[in-house]
């Protein structure tokens, strides 16, 4: 039976016969899957009529003008009137996909620990701590696309329209497979998609310096924002996906990505005194239960550093002993 575009199409939607579904899940496994990739890849083109939404964490709502009017004296209250005209005035013009985009929700993990979230098109996504995704109300109905800011797990079920994940200016498209996101483990910015199972086409959404990659189960790409990324690679599973068993793991990581990672994951601020540190590395596991303090602790024994609290008691500063 021949492989092409319209065969994959029936099976990416769930409209094989059993024979067809065998012979296309033999066909994935296959090192070379041209027809395959090139079926990704044109998935991942068509992202025009997604709306734009802002990847930024979600921040805490503010007061609205109707309140802050009686502080402020005239001059400040016409100020005020004035940007939002002017603000009303810009929302008319953009294009009618970027309006769309204000029509959002958002799920936060604001713990220190794994949240599952079950979507409407059947899927599951596993946000890390501090993790948070947006995504438009039509969801499941015109498209199927999420933004994330920071991890998560994703198990995708296989529907007609295409599932996207938005980091930064990458576009990370899916047919129904599994994969993990981290956009915050780097010190350097590095956005890293892991695949697990299936294939998933990486792309680059700016213009001047695009590129496509696909993905095949085990492989990693990671990308620093402006800088063309390298070929794909075998990452180690346990260190990628230990924070899903409720672990972080630690493989060779310099200090400078740990105390990245525990940034995050605890939502806390270290500041490094002693630059020496930054490219020692450590090796180890630790649960998900314990303290931030605990974990400095360990990691201050193996590298003879000390550490301290800031004015701040959720800031830690790190120092040479």
């Amino acid at each position: 039976m021949e492989i092409n575009a319209q065969l994959l199409d029936k099976y990416f939607k769930g409209l094989c016969t059993d024979e067809e579904a065998a012979i296309v899940a033999a066909y994935l496994e296959r090192d070379v899957t041209p027809e395959a990739d090139e079926y990704f890849l044109q998935a991942s083109e068509d992202v025009s009529d997604v709306p734009v939404v802002p990847m930024t964490a979600p921040q805490k709502k503010g007061k609205s003008v109707s309140h802050l009017l009686p502080v402020f004296g005239a001059a400040a209250a016409l100020l005020i009137l004035l940007s939002v005209l002017s603000w009303l005035w810009t929302t008319q013009r953009r294009e009618k996909g970027v309006k769309m985009a204000l029509l959002t929700d958002t799920i936060v993990n604001n713990t220190n620990t794994v949240r599952l979230v079950h979507m409407t098109d059947g899927s599951n996504i596993w946000l890390n701590a501090n993790s948070s995704i947006v995504y438009n109300r039509q969801y499941n109905g015109v498209n199927r696309d999420i933004w994330l800011q920071g991890e998560a797990y994703f198990d995708v079920s296989k529907q007609v329209a295409p599932f996207r994940v938005h980091t930064a200016s990458l576009v990370t498209t899916v047919l129904g497979t599994s994969f993990n996101i981290s956009t915050d483990n780097r010190a350097n910015g590095a956005i890293q998609i892991s695949l697990v199972t299936g294939k998933v086409a990486v792309s680059h959404m700016l213009k001047g310096n695009p590129f496509r990659h696909i993905l095949k189960p085990g492989e990693m790409i990671e990308y620093i924002e402006g800088v063309q990324p390298g070929e794909p690679h075998a990452f180690n599973s346990n260190v990628v996906l230990g924070w899903k068993n409720y672990k972080l793991v630690f493989d060779k990581t310099t200090l400078e990505d740990a105390f990245t990672m525990l940034e995050n994951r605890y939502n806390c601020k270290i500041t490094i005194k002693e630059k020496k540190l930054l490219k020692k590395e450590i090796s180890g596991v630790f649960n998900s239960t314990q303290s931030i303090k605990s974990i400095l602790k360990t990691l201050s024994y193996v590298h003879r550093f000390s550490y301290e609290c800031g004015a701040d008691t959720n800031h830690y500063i790190i120092k040479r002993k």
